[in-house]
């Protein structure tokens, strides 16, 4: 299968903070479901394969694997509720992505490397080879999984990928970022990206942060590597054109 990537508008391409996941800020996750409705997830960790870090994700579901990458200011959570919907056609893995506080976290810089081998360890860990669906940052590591290690794909799905996202705006963008966490003004941080990226309105993104409490702040460790890391993003679409799986 060949990829091929097309020009698209900078607030779509720039969905490293897309409104999807921005979910779990603005406290639409995953709504209240009736009782026995929901799959039993089961929650696991294996060492990623570059550099031995825990790597935790979560399962529910019987068939061919299909590996859930999430985007950059989030967790697996927020995709509990898609994977709820997937369970009765496959087995359903959500991974849990470096930095993002429920796997484990080193210092940035991260690189796709080291994401290639956490995703090519939960793939080992679920059968070695799935339908792998990446979203926004998650889409970046999927591709790069596509890249590297084909072999471990059947299907790729990628749900707004940040292709055309990289270069020396987000270098300047990830040091404001950095100096606001620096300075403790944590809730800048967050409506520095979600207004540079989502388009959120400060007003929306101070309520929200007021609403989800402390837990938010626990994503700005991933945030910052995803913003590094897009730094260094190859941003060339016919680069990415001749993936084969």
């Amino acid at each position: 299968m060949d990829m091929m990537t097309s020009e698209v508008s900078r607030r779509s391409m720039l969905g490293l903070f897309s409104l999807a996941a921005a979910l779990p800020l603005v406290g639409c996750a995953s709504g209240p479901r009736a009782a026995g409705s929901a799959p039993a997830w089961r929650t696991k960790s294996v060492r990623s394969q570059t550099d031995g870090l825990n790597i935790v994700y979560h399962e529910a579901g019987r068939g061919k694997p299909l590996v859930i990458v999430h985007g950059g200011g989030s967790n697996a959570e927020p995709y509990r509720k898609l994977g709820d919907m997937l369970t009765p056609h496959f087995r359903v893995v959500r991974v849990e992505r470096r930095n993002y506080s429920v796997s484990g976290t080193r210092a940035s810089p991260i690189t796709w490397d080291q994401e290639v081998g956490d995703v090519g360890a939960v793939i080992a860990a679920v059968g070695g080879r799935c339908h792998l669906f990446g979203h926004s940052a998650g889409a970046l590591v999927a591709l790069h999984v596509a890249r590297r290690r084909p072999e471990l794909i059947d299907q790729l799905a990628l749900y707004d990928p940040p292709l055309l996202g990289g270069g020396p705006g987000v270098v300047a963008v990830k040091a404001k970022f950095d100096a606001f966490i620096g300075e403790g003004r944590k809730d800048e941080a967050l409506i520095l990206i979600y207004g540079h990226f989502v388009g959120l309105p400060e007003d929306v993104v101070r309520a929200s942060i007021g609403s989800r409490g402390p837990d938010v702040y626990a994503l700005l460790p991933g945030a910052s590597a995803d913003l590094g890391a897009l730094a260094t993003l190859d941003t060339n679409p016919p680069d990415w054109s001749g993936i084969k799986l």
